[in-house]
């Protein structure tokens, strides 16, 4: 039964300890380097010259990116993604970042967060597209 208490004990410092290096880390100003999209068929496509930036502080979340990508060559997709003021969450594990939007609220998936790289991900229910941004701190 204590073995079992201190495992548990354990297991849960360290979960506590994944939430609070998240948090810490994610604060700051993060450029926009490479965006992914993929598309409900599965197709990728990249665009590695996007511009703008996202901005987390505590709670919230703002900034824009501006991105584009070749649809095979038949037409070119413009698109952005805007933040402005909406807050933010980590859930307890450190993994999902919620941000609450006036019209949804989307659930990021964070693939990467170091202290100078950050890759997440959410799925646009209105475009039917996942969108991954990868960034690194300004």
């Amino acid at each position: 039964m204590n073995k079992l208490l201190l495992f548990s004990l354990i297991l849960l410092l360290f979960s506590c300890g994944k939430y609070k290096q998240n948090s810490k880390n994610l604060n700051g100003t993060w450029q926009v380097d490479v965006v992914r999209i993929e598309d409900g068929e599965g197709f990728l496509f990249y665009d590695s010259l996007p511009n703008g930036s996202f901005s987390f502080d505590g709670s919230t979340i703002d900034g824009k990116s501006n991105y584009s990508y070749s649809y095979f060559g038949q037409y070119d997709v413009l698109d952005s993604v805007l933040f402005t003021q909406n807050s933010c969450e980590l859930d307890p594990n450190g993994e999902v970042l919620k941000i609450a939007r006036t019209t949804d609220t989307l659930e990021a998936k964070i693939i990467m967060l170091t202290k100078k790289e950050l890759t997440f991900e959410y799925y646009d229910y209105l475009q039917f597209r996942l969108k991954r941004f990868s960034c690194t701190r300004n």
